[in-house]
């Protein structure tokens, strides 16, 4: 079976997965950096101006990446599917969709235990991908059904701590003394970690920092923290929104002026103000019960829609299209890009150059932005002479089963798929 050609790609799709994936390092570097638990102290060293702006802007953007690149993913299982109608015949696709998706979930494995960054996605993607490809042929509204169905029921874990917190708050009141002690602990969670304990991290040797990596992988994605299946249910729900989206010509940029307007402002204007009322629970610090402890979840999707309205927007007028050229380098490097940072991170931040612990907010934002501009260059001046990044090429190499073109003189069988 063929890949897509270098004329199907589709812009917008590059684009979108460009900032996407370059945004996943600006969200993941306070915990790569500093202390990695759900209840991340930002004022731990620092709480000035910067640090607090550059927490607003953590807080506005966390997890509009993740609902970019689930709706590419959904949208890119459609653009893989076309093939169904040639003579390769569906039997065909959905052997190379579950190969390729296997050998993502592979990566993932490594993310963790060889580049050793618990907070990993690609192994939940991965899985939620090798689901979803017979919904391929749901209808539109039906898609939109069950995505937006999931994704509304997934903050009921969300809702039940929030009654949870209203309840133990008011058994303090009556003087409860057992309410009283978990009211401590909930305020404990919310508090600075202890900095000895921070100093004590620094001081792990290699080969114990290694093999503490990898059981703190295990621990957050599977059994405390349990992110692997909050993460699966969560694009399971998105790339089905994401493929009615694509069915509809929103996604790739097909639809009109007016819709896109439309998600910008809606979107915008929901996730925003959900948001600033979940960043200011946040920043509260007291486990006082708040709206803001399900509503900052509950934006994720109007935000990441009010995303494509912007950037897709931009894309229709010749300024736009300049400055968001090149992106669409890192849109087609995506594995490269994010593994990069992964293994960049475990560099910098482990015992080798002892990094960890060091930075306040706003100067690990400023890494992460560093870090992210010298990636994009690096991906545009790396496809000036290649035909692929190099993750990318092993894995397609695998997924169809022979070498693919790696230089750009290379004879070529195609350019990479858009999913």
């Amino acid at each position: 079976m063929e890949r897509i050609g270098a004329r199907e790609r589709i812009v917008n799709l590059d684009v979108l997965r460009g900032i996407a994936i370059l945004l996943i390092l600006l969200m993941n570097i306070p915990y790569m950096g500093d202390f990695a638990t759900d209840d991340y102290f930002p004022a731990r060293l620092r709480w000035n101006g910067l640090d607090q702006a550059a927490w607003w802007l953590h807080q506005m953007l966390d997890g509009t990446q993740r609902g970019l690149l689930e709706l590419l993913f959904g949208a890119g299982v459609l653009i893989m599917a076309r093939a169904a109608m040639t003579s390769d015949g569906p039997v065909a696709v959905a052997d190379l969709h579950y190969r390729r998706n296997l050998w993502l979930a592979a990566f993932g494995v490594a993310n963790g235990m060889i580049l050793l960054w618990p907070g990993d996605i690609l192994l939940s993607y991965a899985c939620a991908a090798l689901l979803i490809f017979p919904f391929r042929v749901l209808p539109v509204r039906k898609l939109l059904i069950i995505g937006i169905a999931m994704t509304v029921v997934l903050q009921g874990w969300n809702i039940v701590e929030y009654l949870d917190r209203i309840d133990l708050a008011a058994r303090v009141a009556a003087g409860d003394a057992s309410a009283a002690k978990d009211w401590a602990a909930a305020q404990a969670a919310v508090s600075p970690p202890d900095p000895a304990a921070v100093e004590g991290a620094r001081s792990v040797p290699l080969v114990a920092w290694i093999a503490q990596m990898q059981g703190f992988w295990v621990f957050v994605q599977f059994t405390e923290v349990q992110i692997f299946w909050e993460n699966w249910a969560e694009a399971f729900a998105t790339m089905l929104i994401g493929m009615a989206l694509f069915k509809v010509g929103i996604i790739q940029g097909a639809a009109s002026r007016r819709t896109y307007w439309l998600l910008l402002l809606a979107g915008y204007g929901i996730g925003i103000a959900l948001r600033v009322e979940a960043t200011a629970t946040m920043l509260a610090f007291d486990p006082a019960p708040r709206l803001g402890m399900f509503t900052h979840s509950l934006a994720r999707l109007p935000m990441t829609l009010g995303h494509i309205g912007a950037i897709s927007l931009l894309l229709t007028n010749q300024f736009g299209v300049g400055l968001l050229a090149p992106f669409v380098a890192t849109g087609k490097m995506p594995l490269t890009t994010y593994l990069g940072a992964s293994a960049a991170a475990a560099i910098a931040f482990g015992p080798l150059f002892d990094l960890w612990g060091r930075f306040p907010f706003a100067e690990l934002a400023g890494i992460a932005f560093a870090f992210m501009a010298a990636q994009l260059i690096g991906a545009n001046l790396w496809l000036r002479y290649f035909a692929t990044g190099p993750v990318e090429w092993l894995w397609k190499s695998l997924a169809y089963n022979h070498f693919q073109p790696f230089q750009r003189h290379d004879r070529l069988i195609g350019t990479e798929t858009t999913s």
